[in-house]
């Protein structure tokens, strides 16, 4: 099995970008969670705002 020796540079840039799409996997779980945990407040508070005495008709003349 040949490995190949690599410059210092390139081992740097290696772990940059690594580090760099670790961190953004982190971030995009994040979010997505965040997003989630949104979506479902929003969808209780519409929920919260269904009951009551029903409204009566703009057209209906007493």
């Amino acid at each position: 099995m040949k490995t190949k020796t690599k410059t210092p540079q390139a081992i740097y840039q290696f772990e940059k970008k690594r580090s760099e799409s670790d961190r953004s996997a982190a971030h995009d779980a994040l979010l997505k969670d965040a997003k989630a945990a949104f979506d479902q407040m929003i969808e209780d508070g519409k929920a919260a705002r269904k009951g009551g005495r029903p409204k009566g008709s703009k057209t209906r003349k007493d």
